[in-house]
């Protein structure tokens, strides 16, 4: 028999192929025998385990695909920094269960991960403002927002869009804001806000439509100073009086009164306190403005000139003394005076001043 190394190799080399050894522990000992290549295999599989891998070496480069699980007894799975973690798969929690839609993954109090409700590990709204009550997001509720403290907002509240109100505003604490509220859009409030607490607001208020509404069991405390419908600041002793529109305006409580001069001559329409008149020819008549015509309205006539004949009626059909018209006197500064009840006017038969 030739030296085994003078033998050619063959290549590819199957798992029927065999190989001479000896084999030690048969009978008798140390015989040469073929051992076939698959026995070979099978008797490294059954020996060789990933400890003894592992022991020989513990690193690799090389990327590790699995089709069964890993499980991890009592160790640790450790990720360097700048490793990433990634799972293209499910993920399952402590408890076995798989995560619903929007669920986080948190800690019980064991420790371990759990989805949302499960295992008891959810995290309520008190924790998640105990870790941070602070964002700079949007939120977007679809549900009722319950208050039992207060509002307290050190800011400006801008908003460009609307704010519907649709069921009723209950505050029982205080609101306080030191800002202005800018409103582009429309605070549209079909409930009532019912406020047991107070407001206090350093801003400005603009109500474009609506109104501000007191129950009688209400009070008003104004500190500052109040501007009437044209942005004015009353003056001492004046108050807040309606005018046509029924809009407020500062007025004097001594106000002058108003004064015309005309010719009886010209059949005048008069629109005065006082009115001082002369007739340049006989048959005139002075007529009383309609919108004099208020209850409690005095009018005074003054003859200041000429003694012609005259008389005084009133349009809009109020009667003078029941009549359609009534004469002035002639007599030369003489006076008249007429007072309405809101419908006719009653007039003196007058005398000199």
């Amino acid at each position: 028999m030739g030296k085994i190394s003078t033998y050619g190799n063959v290549n590819p080399v199957n798992l029927t192929d065999k190989v001479i050894g000896t084999n030690v522990t048969g009978t008798p000992n140390n015989v040469t025998k073929n051992f076939l290549i698959s026995d070979l295999l099978a008797l490294f599989q059954e020996n060789i385990t990933l400890q003894n891998v592992l022991d020989a070496g513990n690193t690799a480069t090389e990327d590790i695909n699995l089709t069964g699980n890993i499980s991890l007894d009592g160790g640790n799975f450790t990720l360097d920094p700048t490793a990433s973690l990634y799972v293209g798969g499910l993920l399952i929690d402590s408890t076995g269960a798989v995560g619903a839609l929007g669920q986080t993954l948190t800690s019980d109090a064991s420790g371990n991960p759990v989805w949302g409700s499960g295992g008891g590990g959810s995290q309520n709204l008190e924790q998640l403002l105990a870790v941070g009550n602070t964002a700079t997001n949007d939120i977007n509720l679809t549900g009722d927002l319950n208050l039992t403290g207060n509002i307290v907002e050190t800011g400006n509240l801008e908003l460009t869009g609307n704010i519907t109100q649709v069921g009723d505003y209950d505050l029982t604490g205080n609101m306080t804001h030191l800002g202005d509220y800018e409103l582009t859009g429309n605070i549209t409030m079909i409930g009532d806000p019912d406020i047991t607490g107070d407001v206090t607001h350093s801003g400005n208020y603009l109500f474009e439509v609506g109104q501000f509404s007191f129950e009688g069991t209400s009070t008003v405390l104004l500190e500052g100073a109040v501007k009437d419908s044209t942005g004015t600041l009353g003056s001492d002793g004046e108050v807040l009086v309606s005018d046509a529109s029924g809009k407020f305006n500062w007025q004097s409580l001594s106000q002058s009164p108003t004064t015309t001069t005309v010719n009886a001559f010209d059949d005048p329409v008069a629109n005065a306190d006082i009115i001082f008149y002369s007739a340049s020819g006989a048959g005139g008549t002075i007529n009383l403005n309609a919108a004099l015509v208020e209850a409690g309205k005095k009018v005074v006539l003054v003859r200041t000139s000429t003694t012609a004949a005259a008389n005084i009626s009133s349009n809009g059909g109020a009667l003078i003394n029941g009549a359609a018209a009534k004469a002035l006197p002639t007599t030369l500064y003489s006076g008249v005076t007429c007072i309405c009840d809101g419908t006719d006017w009653y007039c003196s038969a007058g005398q000199p001043l």
